[in-house]
């Protein structure tokens, strides 16, 4: 089954059956009643950075476990699912501005929630470019969870001014709470899709690379 999603065309099978899957729920999910459609510019952007979130507290468990057994391979995992992690947190971020435009009629960069968002993003690109130099395991595993601790003291720390405190947990309408679950189980299957696909491609260029220096190795009589 893994063999499969690795493969070009199974990535574009299962990428096209959950966007159509997403542009389903959007159409099919409830407006707000303050919000109105708008609140669909809401569910992209909650699905989004919540997606990346959740990407950033697996890459740090991995990090964990990566600084306790110094394992190269389980970097590698770590490394892709932070770099996926850091697209779909982006793309929340930008989504963010649209819903801003959309509801509050414009785009507030210096909001803290916005200002703490782009600082995270910039933390976690940071990890990541150290991620890809030749370091320590230990170390780069390390640097994985204190993206993770980063991100917790400045989403405590961050006031609301704009942002809303927790506008699902608080919404009184259960569709418009499973609809952002859904939303966001989709965009997590997707993030779990190209985590597969491109660990699955940069596993088979290592094989490659592997299968290169065998046989300079053997050439050269070095066996």
């Amino acid at each position: 089954m893994l063999n499969v999603l690795r493969s070009p065309a199974g990535l574009v099978r299962g990428l096209t059956f959950l966007a159509v899957a997403l542009a389903l729920l959007f159409w099919l999910a409830p407006a707000e009643r303050t919000l109105g459609t708008g609140m669909r510019s809401v569910y992209l952007h909650v699905g989004l950075i919540w997606t990346g979130i959740a990407g950033f507290s697996i890459g740090g468990l991995l990090g964990l476990l990566v600084f306790l057994r110094n394992d190269a391979q389980l970097d590698g995992w770590a490394q892709t699912v932070g770099w996926v992690a850091c697209g779909f947190f982006a793309a929340g971020f930008l989504s963010s501005m649209l819903a801003s435009s959309i509801n509050w009629g414009g785009v507030f960069l210096a909001e803290p929630r916005n200002l703490s968002a782009l600082m995270v993003l910039c933390v976690a690109l940071i990890v990541q470019i150290w991620g890809s130099w030749p370091v320590s395991p230990r170390l780069k595993g390390l640097f994985r969870v204190a993206l993770v601790a980063i991100f917790i003291w400045s989403n405590l720390t961050t006031p609301l001014v704009l942002h809303p405190q927790n506008p699902i947990r608080t919404s009184t309408s259960q569709a418009i709470q499973y609809a952002f679950l859904g939303i966001f189980l989709l965009f997590s299957l997707a993030a779990a899709l190209l985590v597969v696909a491109l660990r699955g491609g940069e596993e088979r260029e290592e094989g490659r690379k592997g299968g290169r220096e065998e046989g300079r190795k053997i050439v050269n009589g070095e066996w």
